[in-house]
């Protein structure tokens, strides 16, 4: 889920690497050690100012409760069952999971785009590189659920605020 989330900031999946590595293995932490080194290296330099508007919609994202709910019925879903009695096939939840995940980072770009003063949905597809359709479908649902608010309309253009 983590790698998915970098991938959607534009920081790339390949940026965060994972391995269980024991004690006893002294060898092999080297050689993933010199590999993950190589790799960093190869991406070039990371500049995190590059990336405030997506690193902050990122830890919102994992702040919320949407994807903590989920996150946290993942075993029993998928070990004992949903209130029905069914359980959930791993790659499905997985699935779904991957979608909820997209959709809370998209809403908290697009708030952090408004908060920066984009206002219209071009101008937040400006800001954001996400197609206008996918913006207006999300400031909708946004709308619903209290996180923005249509403000005015300017030279026929829709203008929205954050709640």
């Amino acid at each position: 889920m983590t790698q998915k989330l970098l991938d959607l900031c534009g920081l790339g999946k390949d940026r965060l690497h994972l391995y269980w590595v024991s004690s006893a293995e002294a060898q092999r932490f080297a050689d993933i050690a010199t590999q993950v080194t190589e790799s960093v290296r190869a991406m070039g330099k990371f500049d995190p100012s590059e990336f405030d508007l997506e690193l902050e919609a990122a830890m919102q994202t994992l702040d919320g409760e949407t994807l903590r709910w989920i996150v946290g019925k993942q075993v029993k879903l998928t070990r004992t069952g949903d209130v029905y009695g069914r359980k959930w096939v791993p790659e499905k939840l997985e699935s779904i999971l991957d979608a909820v995940l997209e959709k809370e980072y998209y809403k908290n770009l697009i708030c952090g785009a408004i908060k920066q003063g984009h206002v219209s949905v071009r101008e937040i597809s400006s800001r954001i590189g996400v197609d206008l359709q996918k913006i207006s479908y999300l400031l909708t649902d946004m709308e619903k659920t209290g996180m923005v608010v249509f403000k005015e309309m300017v030279d026929r253009k829709p203008v929205f605020a954050v709640l």
